[in-house]
């Protein structure tokens, strides 16, 4: 009848003097200490009220990872239940949550309960079965939400049971506290006895510096530090020899950018894997092949993948639909104070879009709440996505709906170029690849070249905060006007084309317009040239051309 907190007691006993927790120029705890440490945290809990099945929000952040360590493990001795509330709120969200959820106690930096406090062996009646964490989910398509998983959940993440010594493997992150991926990592590093090295806040110098004083073997990233790691201005980002294993997680893996990573780790197995805060610890993985860099991997373990219909029903290989993951054996999540997560016979929705191979590999396609309908067509904007970073000098791109008074919605692309490329790729050349590679609907109407991309702590992309594009359409208004513009359209890849739009921003260019005006020539009756139409690079121009020769 195993709980979390007996991993820290096994391997405090195996490899008592070895570093659990180091914190880049910061605290360093053994993994005695971290177990006497959390001893004594417990005991000041337990004087402040604390006890079985009481909750306990934990608002430290990256630069607290010692006390975080020591705070989490102490929570869970007393049966209690840790909140990963992390740094990520501020206090007035801090507090709805803490008067909400019925939050008995908040640990905030600074907190020492064990001071003063014995550190010996802890008495607390803790079952597998009892709740444990309370990890909030991301909340880039809406407002965070807490997910609780037991005991029994979480341990069922780990392979091996730490019943002997083993050799250390230290492993390297910058990411959040109380997010599901360090989560996982801390209870990994415990568990296998290996050493935490954890950064405040991710920096590519400090990174590299870490990694190299402390030599980890493994290091453990989001997709957007692997662009940093790239975009470094020179001499930063060093190659880090000492690293065997670069794990991602949190997005898909950054394609376009892999090669170029392979420079900065020069001997490391690139792995990525997939999960969510709802499913864990069901999940998928891979290492990076560059045959099929798309791939998301395979189940492990005892996890299983399936995709299905509108209806329910599982669909055969190479159909898109909605992705479920279970983790065999393990007790399912549960939503914080609201019931358990959406299941169906022990599979539980991601809420994300894909399908499988042939070979039971998992492809993503995007989200399920980021289907932009384009004129009654639903347009997946991770297909988009992943077409636009195809493109040679495309690093990243985000992609979502903008309302549009014709077609209800059109498809919005925020692009970041590889370094350099900034002066041989324009918006034009990227819409008229998507042309190239994507159905008409799909095709963004709007593409916009930017520096970066807006994240929230866990490095995913937060669609809310792209930019605003405003979309002036002018509905053609003649006969004329319309045939043009249905001809633009068609030429173009454009799902609607409005008088004012400009020929050159929507993707047009030289050959473009030699179609546009044979086409117009051979099925309009009109007389137009190639000329008049880069000259005349709106719909209502050209119109007003047209019209003017025929007066002639």
């Amino acid at each position: 009848m195993r709980t979390v907190p007996d991993l820290l007691r096994q391997s405090a006993r195996l490899v008592p003097d070895r570093p659990a927790i180091v914190l880049d120029g910061g605290e360093t705890l053994t993994f005695a200490e971290l177990d006497a440490r959390s001893n004594a945290f417990a005991r000041g809990l337990r004087e402040r009220g604390v006890g079985h099945g009481d909750r306990v929000a934990l608002a430290l952040g990256g630069a607290a990872w010692p006390r975080y360590a020591t705070a989490y493990f102490a929570t869970l001795k007393l049966g209690a239940v840790a909140l990963l509330t992390g740094a990520r709120f501020g206090e007035d969200e801090l507090d709805r949550i803490v008067a909400g959820y019925r939050v008995a106690h908040v640990v905030r930096p600074g907190d020492d309960l064990g001071a003063g406090q014995p550190a010996g062996p802890l008495v607390a009646a803790v079952a597998p079965g009892d709740a444990a964490e309370v990890v909030f989910t991301s909340g880039t398509t809406d407002r965070p939400r807490g997910v609780v998983a037991t005991h029994a959940n979480l341990l069922r993440a780990q392979v091996v049971w730490p019943s002997a010594v083993r050799a250390n493997q230290p492993c390297a992150h910058a990411l959040p506290v109380g997010s599901v991926a360090a989560q996982a990592v801390l209870l990994n590093c415990v568990g296998g006895q290996h050493t935490l090295l954890a950064q405040a806040a991710f920096t590519v110098p400090g990174f590299t510096a870490m990694v190299a004083r402390e030599r980890a073997v493994t290091v453990c990233l989001v997709p957007a530090m692997g662009h940093w790691l790239v975009r470094a201005a020179p001499g930063e980002a060093t190659p880090m020899p000492s690293v065997k294993g670069v794990s991602f997680s949190g997005a898909p893996l950054p394609v376009p950018i892999m090669a170029d990573l392979a420079t900065v780790f020069p001997t490391a197995a690139f792995h990525n894997f997939y999960t969510s805060t709802e499913t864990y610890p069901a999940r998928i993985a891979t290492r990076f092949d560059p045959a099929r860099p798309e791939a998301v991997g395979r189940p492990v373990g005892s996890s299983a993948v399936r995709v299905t219909g509108p209806g329910g029903a599982e669909l055969p290989p190479g159909e898109a639909g909605e992705v479920w993951l279970r983790a065999g054996g393990a007790p399912p999540r549960e939503l914080l104070d609201a019931g358990p997560v959406e299941i169906a016979d022990g599979w539980t929705r991601t809420g994300d879009l894909g399908y499988v191979d042939g070979d039971g590999t998992l492809y993503l396609t995007g989200r399920a709440s980021d289907v932009v309908i384009v004129g009654g067509f639903n347009v997946s904007t991770g297909r988009v996505e992943q077409i636009l970073t195809r493109h040679p000098d495309v690093a990243e791109a985000a992609v979502r709906g903008t309302g549009h008074p014709v077609l209800g919605e059109i498809v919005a692309a925020f692009v970041v170029l590889r370094p350099g490329r900034a002066d041989a790729t324009t918006a034009a050349d990227l819409r008229r690849f998507a042309v190239e590679h994507l159905t008409r609907p799909e095709v963004p109407a709007v593409v916009r070249i930017v520096d970066d991309l807006p994240r929230n702590e866990a490095g995913k992309v937060v669609k809310r905060e792209l930019p605003a594009v405003p979309v002036e359409f002018a509905e053609p208004g003649t006969g004329l006007e319309r045939d043009l513009a249905a001809v633009w359209a068609e030429v173009l890849g454009a799902a609607a084309v409005g008088t004012t739009d400009n020929f050159f921003e929507i993707g047009g260019d030289s050959l473009a317009a030699t179609r546009i005006a044979a086409t117009a020539r051979e099925r309009l009756g009109v007389d137009v040239d190639t000329i008049a139409v880069l000259e005349a690079p709106t719909v209502a121009e050209l119109a007003r051309y047209i019209l003017e020769r025929e007066a002639r």
